[in-house]
């Protein structure tokens, strides 16, 4: 992930108390590795521009409840989930960004 994009999240992360960062990888291959071992409930990954991140195939088809949120520096996200349903959200502070790491979780109560 962009080092720019990764200090957003981690920043907009750190600033809230109900979120908490489990891990940070490196790469795809240490990414779906650690998703499982720590069983993390939202994965957030960069975003290419016009597509679904690679990784995020793989990301639901080994964990079917994990959600997706893919970033782009330009703070847009869109979120992914084996559901029928694509939601695009766009973030411009920490605090925004935030919102939309829990907002699948909410959706779903």
């Amino acid at each position: 992930m962009a080092t720019t994009v990764r200090d957003a999240v981690l920043r907009a992360v750190k600033e809230q108390v109900d979120l908490e960062v489990v891990g940070v990888a490196a790469d795809p291959w240490e990414l779906l590795q650690a998703a499982g071992a720590l069983a993390a409930d939202v994965v957030v990954v960069p975003a290419p521009a016009g597509g679904l991140p690679g990784v995020a195939t793989h990301l639901l088809d080994q964990y079917p409840g994990i959600r997706v949120l893919a970033v782009t520096g330009a703070g847009t996200a869109v979120s992914y989930r084996l559901r029928p349903q694509l939601v695009e959200v766009a973030w411009a502070t920490p605090a925004e960004l935030a919102a939309a790491i829990r907002a699948d979780d909410e959706a779903d109560r």
